[in-house]
């Protein structure tokens, strides 16, 4: 495991030579000052053929983990160690990564830059470095986007964090120098990517994105279809059979039909009877109506008369 210290923002070299700009990717191939230097006197083992496939995988292995600071180290508190790259992440930087290292010379490495889309890892780049320094496979962490811890006791201390593979037995252990210079500088992981990749599968040799198991697929339910019965010749009883069933049909018929003649005829019966009640009944209107105007004109004729006698009774007064 080695530790550093996230410095922000990446800054490409001037004398870098960007070989892919795709969107918000940029991959570059960049001087390395390891090669040939302090550390070692011998070059990466450029250009390097390794399969897109295989870059993912080892790419799949890499855990950043949140260094404590000087109160998590009293206390033994761990943060849990979480993957560099997601897997959409690997399937754009792969293919990039090991094209750069088939183009890359000795005294250079593979840099890259990403800006995720997702949520939560928008905030800042995911970048850093690869080269291959035969049998390792060295990369190195510049900046992450979820990596947002401090030391409390130091606020200005940068944001630190260890880089750690998943399979520790393939990392190769760092020397004195990188130890003493992993606070001040960002952190570097070297693994034996060739004895990794060639490892069994329950070594984790393939810690490669699990693919979905493929369902079997589900039968056709059956469909049960009717059986239809062989036709077969009528025989004689049958064809006594039908002719009587048609006479049996014949008669209900014929019944049903004298049954609705005396329908309709009881209907007109009760229809005449209504006419002939509506009749009666009209004319009863009618004489109640004539009646009722001969008490009102005997009622006027009553009052002419009671009048005409008041009348002629004052006349006859009036004489005398």
């Amino acid at each position: 495991m080695l530790a550093g210290a996230l410095a922000g923002c990446t800054f490409f070299s001037s004398s870098a030579r960007i070989i892919s700009q795709q969107g918000r990717t940029t991959i570059q191939l960049e001087k390395d000052p390891s090669a040939g230097g302090t550390f070692t006197s011998t070059g990466n083992s450029h250009p390097a053929l390794i399969k897109a496939a295989q870059v993912a995988t080892i790419l799949r292995g890499i855990q950043i983990r949140s260094e404590q600071g000087v109160v998590g180290t009293i206390l033994s508190l761990a943060a849990p160690a979480d993957a560099v790259f997601m897997e959409e992440e690997v399937a754009v930087l792969a293919p990039l990564l090991a094209d750069g290292l088939a183009q890359a010379a000795q005294s250079e490495r593979v840099g890259f830059t990403y800006w995720s889309a997702q949520p939560g890892r928008r905030n800042g780049p995911l970048s850093g470095h690869v080269a291959i320094r035969e049998p390792y496979l060295r990369f190195g962490l510049n900046d992450h986007p979820t990596i947002g811890w401090q030391d409390p006791e130091d606020s200005s201390a940068p944001k630190l964090f260890t880089l750690e593979f998943q399979r520790e037995s393939f990392v190769r252990p760092a020397s004195d120098e990188e130890q003493k210079a992993a606070r001040k500088a960002r952190p570097m992981i070297q693994i034996d990517y060739r004895r990794y990749l060639a490892a069994p599968q329950d070594q984790g040799a393939a810690v490669q994105a699990k693919e979905p198991s493929v369902a079997a697929p589900v039968p056709a339910p059956s469909i049960s279809r009717p059986v239809t019965p062989p036709v077969t010749a009528p025989t004689r009883d049958a064809a006594v059979s039908e002719s009587s069933v048609l006479k049996d049909l014949q008669r209900q018929v014929k019944e049903l039909t004298d049954s609705n003649q005396e329908l309709r005829s009881k209907l007109k019966d009760m229809r005449d009877r209504q006419d002939q009640s509506q009749a009666v009944n009209e004319e009863l209107a009618k004489l109640r109506r004539d009646l009722a105007e001969a008490k009102q004109l005997l009622a006027d004729n009553v009052l002419e008369l009671n009048r005409l006698k008041s009348k002629s009774g004052g006349s006859g007064k009036g004489k005398k």
